[in-house]
């Protein structure tokens, strides 16, 4: 039974008015409570005051939180656009699951009318409970200050997950805290000016970066299980080449610093790296290469790249000649629109002898795609399958009968490989 439901039935009896279903995790937002599934605004709807909708979400929240009868919580979560103006209703509803001992609290507040104040979440409410139990805490659109001497309210925590926060000076005072911290990911958070990660983050594996600001700095000096970079440019290194199991860096406004870094200086500081997720936009970067320096140990390739017709496919191959131990390559082509044809360059032919897996989606016969394909039909001698997913437009774009052509061209040249066109 819905957490809406279980509150519906309670006008069906007398003997059930005061009764609630006992349940583990708690999820409040416009559907969970009435139903609805569409915008945070919908409550307002009809409404000559803006601030009827949040009222009535507020009062639905204290309502069932009033009647519930649950010992012990996993997971608490609000999803509402609430500033600091509720502060009194919202810290009373943490006290509620800190007192439920809650493993995971979730607090996504976007979508604030400009100029409304963050909610400033209160730090010190979790140091209310007897044991710190909170393991997963996700912010959005809030604030969050802690005091120096509150910092070890976090060191239960094992994931921290802040979107639109604004962190600058207090991030270093956190982190301080999350001393079993195992993953962290940031979202369009302001960063100190220099961001950095070392040893002292003993348990953190997995760190996420995505379109943060304010850092000039970015400095990674500890083993990490993965690691996503998403934004622009900026001074990122990583010292002591630590051992990072994977890398996923998708470089904007990538110009030639970033093309520079990602085809020669990510190698040089990660010689180590097995498995990497590159996203190319190719009308914001210089033209990769023809050498560049060689990920000796990689096994694994994901390449995402947005192209437009002016952009020739068959650059890849300089890629994959600067990764001789490539078993697994992953190519997304997506298309950002049309510009100019391509003109074709010569490459460097060279075997492939460890590349046994091959998936290319958003094929087209476009941009050199099927000369790619047939390259690397010709020269990996050890390819098991590849699989190639056209593009859903594709038969209108190049005429149902031209797709069956091509589709009998592979055919015919994968003869020695397990072939999947979808």
């Amino acid at each position: 039974m819905s957490m809406r439901d279980a509150v519906q039935t309670r006008v069906l009896s007398r003997r059930w008015k005061n009764v609630s279903a006992p349940t583990s995790n708690l999820q409040f937002d416009l559907f969970t409570l009435f139903g609805i599934n569409c915008d945070r605004n919908s409550l307002s709807i009809g409404s000559d005051n803006q601030s009827d909708g949040k009222c009535r979400f507020i009062k639905a929240v204290d309502q069932f939180l009033h009647l519930c009868r649950s010992p012990k919580l996993y997971s608490f979560k609000v999803c509402y656009s609430l500033g600091n103006d509720s502060e009194c209703h919202i810290d009373r509803w943490i006290s509620f699951a800190v007192r439920g001992h809650t493993e995971k609290l979730v607090l996504d507040f976007s979508g604030l009318p400009k100029g409304c104040e963050l909610y400033n979440f209160p730090c010190n409410l979790l140091s209310h409970g007897k044991l710190p139990q909170l393991k997963h805490l996700c912010l959005q659109s809030c604030a969050l200050r802690p005091s120096p001497d509150s910092t070890n309210i976090f060191n239960s925590l094992k994931t921290l997950d802040l979107n639109m926060v604004p962190l600058e000076e207090d991030l270093n005072c956190i982190l301080s805290g999350c001393v079993t911290l195992e993953w962290l990911r940031l979202t369009n958070c302001k960063l100190p000016v220099s961001f950095f990660i070392c040893e002292q983050y003993l348990c953190l594996k997995s760190l996420i970066l995505d379109q943060c600001h304010g850092a000039k700095k970015i400095e990674i000096s500890r083993p990490l299980t993965v690691f996503e970079y998403i934004g622009g440019m900026t001074n990122l290194s990583f010292v002591g080449a630590p051992l990072i199991e994977k890398v996923k860096l998708m470089l904007m406004r990538a110009y030639a610093r970033g093309t520079d870094y990602m085809f020669h200086g990510l190698a040089k500081e990660l010689p180590s790296l097995q498995r990497l997720s590159l996203s190319l936009f190719t009308r914001d970067m210089m033209s990769i290469p023809e050498n560049m320096t060689k990920f000796y140990h990689l096994k694994e390739l994901d390449l995402i790249v947005i192209l437009s017709l002016d952009f020739d496919l068959l650059s890849v191959i300089s890629i994959l000649n600067a990764v001789p131990c490539l078993h697994t390559l992953n190519l997304a082509i997506r298309y950002s629109g049309p510009r100019s044809l391509p003109e074709k360059r010569r490459y460097t032919k060279q075997f492939y002898y460890y590349l046994k897996e091959v998936e290319i989606s958003g094929f087209r016969d476009q941009c050199n795609a099927l000369d790619l394909v047939l390259y690397v039909l010709d020269n990996a001698l050890r390819l098991e399958r590849m699989t190639i997913r056209w593009t859903s437009t594709a038969g209108i774009r190049m005429g149902e009968s031209w797709k069956k052509e091509v589709d009998d061209l592979l055919k015919e040249k994968a003869a020695h490989v397990e072939l999947i066109v979808l």
